[in-house]
């Protein structure tokens, strides 16, 4: 570890566990860290009011060296809650695009917006049911239904379908917007949508002049296709035991999962 300044992190299947804990020895080991002065990265698809809810768990506040990576890889912001990067999002005519394609392969597709979420059911997954407890959500027919000045604050776009039917179309998904979109498998039944060319690892190199840290005195850790850019961009990508195996092809190395302290096991065997 001696080389290293900072440690970047996915949340959700890396740093927390499928009941979105922080195990106690990881929590631990990353806290020490902090306090020797390295710089912990939170990289996420999730916004900044969520990823904020999961440092604090870490104290990251404490520790200004600190940042958290958002939108995978959209935004970055700093301790003090200042914006210190920001790309381009998605706007409506994505999202039309995306909700034709949506239709045509019967997939779910939720809009993220600042307050609430719309969900277009043309998967019929019963997604509006199951998920997202707290969040007002609203279900829709067309996009056409969404208030056009919601789309000055959208955060991002997701494909929802089963696990078994998302892994045999999401080739088909990628090939048919390469040009345009990012589509990356988050879980076997999601996938996430950023505009072309940014990524969590475009994000690192962001960060990476901003901090004045070298890319390869970086180390990343995750388990989704959204972190394969970060695993590839950092000095050192991990890709968690839980991974996707694409995403352990990609990696420099493996560690075991997120239920078993697999970050923590990692650093401190370094």
């Amino acid at each position: 570890m001696n080389d290293i300044k900072m440690i970047v992190m996915d949340l959700d299947g890396t740093l927390l566990t499928k009941n979105q804990n922080i195990l106690p020895y990881t929590k631990d080991v990353l806290m020490k860290y902090q306090e020797k002065g390295i710089s912990l990265v939170l990289a996420s698809g999730r916004d900044i009011d969520s990823i904020q809810k999961i440092g604090k768990k870490l104290n990251m506040s404490d520790y200004l060296q600190n940042t958290y990576i958002c939108l995978n890889g959209l935004e970055i912001y700093d301790m003090e809650n200042r914006l210190l990067h920001k790309e381009e999002k998605l706007k409506y005519e994505d999202g039309v695009q995306l909700a034709d394609l949506a239709k045509k392969y019967h997939i779910d597709m939720i809009f993220f917006f600042k307050d609430c979420l719309y969900i277009l059911e043309y998967g019929n997954t019963g997604i509006i049911n199951d998920h997202f407890m707290t969040s007002v959500k609203n279900e829709i027919h067309d996009i056409s239904e969404i208030p056009m000045s919601y789309f000055d604050c959208l955060k991002k776009i997701a494909f929802i379908q089963t696990a078994g039917t998302m892994s045999q179309i999401i080739k088909d998904l990628q090939n048919e917007v390469e040009n345009k979109y990012e589509l990356c498998m988050v879980e076997d039944a999601w996938v996430e949508i950023n505009p072309l060319g940014l990524s969590k690892g475009h994000a690192l190199k962001v960060l990476s002049g901003i901090k004045n840290i070298p890319l390869n005195q970086m180390i990343a850790f995750g388990n989704g296709e959204n972190d394969i850019d970060m695993l590839k961009t950092a000095g050192i990508g991990v890709a968690m035991g839980n991974s996707f195996e694409s995403v352990k092809s990609a990696a420099d190395d493996i560690c075991d999962d997120c239920e078993n302290n697999g970050i923590a096991k990692y650093l401190i065997n370094m």
